[in-house]
């Protein structure tokens, strides 16, 4: 079955994947199946864009995910909310590197890294 277009989808629907996604992302990391991995960041970043392009950028709708109980959905919640809330992104961000909990500290600690150097100017 095809899912509906982007376009198509509610906000809830948008975010709802934006999880499912991100779930599947950090089961396929702990097996080492990063062509799956990689293909997921390609899906995330088509939802935070398609949110990103709704009236008031919907990427907001993201905010409640930097609490999720799956840290591969918050790790990817921060950077794609990096420039709608970036101190509330930063400090999930911060307590993910914290964690030492690889890849996904490393992961944080590239993307602070990037955000604190100027280097990643997130729009």
């Amino acid at each position: 079955m095809k899912s509906k277009p982007l376009s198509e989808m509610s906000e809830s629907d948008l975010v709802n994947e934006f999880v499912s996604s991100a779930i599947i992302q950090k089961e396929a990391s702990e097996k080492n199946k990063f062509s799956v991995y990689n293909k997921l960041i390609k899906r995330i970043v088509e939802l935070t864009q398609e949110l990103k392009s709704r009236p008031g950028d919907r990427r907001r709708d993201l905010l409640p995910l930097l609490e999720h109980e799956n840290i591969q959905v918050r790790l990817m919640a921060a950077n794609e909310t990096l420039a709608v809330a970036p101190e509330a992104a930063r400090r999930t961000l911060q307590a993910i590197k914290d964690s030492n909990w690889f890849p996904f500290a490393a992961d944080a600690s590239t993307t602070l890294r990037g955000f604190d150097s100027g280097r990643l100017r997130p729009e």
